[in-house]
């Protein structure tokens, strides 16, 4: 080779690609995934020092991509705090290397995505934070819990593609009613983050998303080994790890779990447009209706301390009350009910009220063959009785005994037809 050659300036290309390949002395460029060779982590904040609890997130094929870290800690007015930092291992230029706080670049990992994996079958429980994420863990061990790092800032930089299939549970934290944005717009972080997740989990092509209320364990608290009614108002961002706090534990969801309602479908914010919002305790009247079924609220009264707490509960699937009937001599009023039964199918019966000055037997019976379900127990039964009862649907038809000219319209089994009306 000419010495001359050997010893030629670089081109502009050649310069270019040296100073790409070669961090500069003060970047951070994470190294994913985490070389084995490379030492265990070790990160110090500057002020708050080692890391109180540290979370590992890896790839799909297990190998470490960084940790989310955090960081406790008392503030000036003796309030705790708390601080949440990405921690990966860096290039640092001049041929070092570190951990920093550096973000795990996207597409993120699921944390625990290799357990998600690893069990094709398990419902997946997606929490808001690794902290909520480790009393998922331990309250729902036949599920898999996971979180995007970095919890409900930026989960849209998280790979949801293997949720493609799955059924998933989301989380939310409890967010009191009523607050707002500086600009006046309510803020419902919890729900936000719920709605994105839920977004993002349907996108990657998830079976189903349901929905776990912070409600349906906050109204309750563990005295003594009992079960008892919350005295006080759930606080803001109430979520699992303050439940597990409470004395919630896997056991103790054994009962709860077997009510129908208690994962819902998830309700996306256009979703709860058009059925009013799920976790509004404000709903006005006795009951309202999900896809999921029929609730009555329930309140409870604090004997000590005289506070309300509300809880609504579930007593039989989708069942709607479409109109009133009558005969064409304003006699034999009922109720036309629609049953959603399990398969989809939606059937009506024009139910005689005279059926409800029984013990409601035969109206049940009659219920339960076109596929309603029903709680057991007197509850169900009485609310059920109940929502029937003072039901004062919007709409009116009338029934008729046989096909033919009634007045002036004509009756066919499937079809009125009124001539002045063409």
């Amino acid at each position: 080779m000419d010495a001359g050659l050997m010893f030629a300036p670089l081109s502009a290309d050649e310069v270019a690609a040296a100073q790409q390949s070669t961090p500069k002395a003060g970047t951070k460029t994470p190294i994913i995934p985490v070389p084995a060779d490379a030492p265990p982590m070790s990160f110090k904040h500057p002020k708050l020092g080692a890391p109180s609890r540290s979370w590992p997130y890896r790839n799909a094929t297990g190998e470490l991509v960084g940790y989310v870290c955090r960081w406790d800690f008392a503030g000036t007015d003796g309030e705790p705090g708390k601080e949440i930092l990405p921690v990966t291992y860096c290039e640092l230029g001049d041929g070092k290397r570190g951990w920093r706080s550096k973000g795990i670049p996207a597409p993120r990992p699921l944390f625990a995505l290799p357990d998600i994996i690893a069990n094709p079958t398990a419902w997946v429980l997606i929490a808001e934070g690794e902290k909520t994420r480790d009393a998922a863990h331990d309250l729902f061990p036949d599920m898999v819990a996971t979180t995007p790092a970095h919890g409900a800032k930026s989960p849209h930089l998280t790979d949801f593609s293997p949720l493609a299939g799955r059924t998933v549970v989301i989380a939310t934290d409890y967010d009191e009613p009523g607050r707002a944005t500086d600009k006046g717009k309510p803020l419902h972080p919890g729900r936000d983050f719920g709605d994105k997740a839920c977004e993002l989990a349907r996108a990657a092509g998830a079976a189903r998303v349901l929905h776990l209320a912070p409600e349906h364990l906050g109204n309750w608290q563990w005295r003594d080994g009992a079960k008892v009614a919350r005295s006080v108002p759930l606080k803001d961002g109430w979520d699992l790890a303050d439940a597990a706090d409470e004395g919630w534990t896997a056991d103790a969801l054994i009962e709860m779990r077997k009510d129908p309602a208690f994962l819902a479908p998830y309700l996306d914010a256009a979703e709860r447009g058009e059925h009013g919002d799920e976790d509004d305790d404000t709903t006005p009247g006795m009951f309202r209706s999900w896809p999921h079924g029929v609730e009555k609220r329930v309140d409870h009264t604090d004997k000590e301390t005289g506070a309300i707490t509300t809880e609504w509960k579930w007593f039989c699937s989708q069942l709607d009350i479409a109109a009133e009937t009558r005969s064409s001599e304003g006699e034999e009023w009922g109720r036309l009910l629609t049953v959603t039964d399990r398969d989809g199918r939606r059937r009506q019966w024009a139910m005689p009220m005279a059926l409800l000055a029984g013990d409601g037997t035969a109206y049940r019976e009659r219920l339960l063959s076109l596929g309603l379900i029903m709680a057991p127990g007197k509850f169900a039964r009485d609310a059920l009785h109940e929502y029937i009862s003072t039901a004062r649907p919007d709409e009116k038809a009338r029934c008729v005994g046989r096909v033919g000219w009634h007045g002036k319209s004509f009756i066919f089994s499937n079809q009125t037809v009124d001539p002045a009306n063409g």
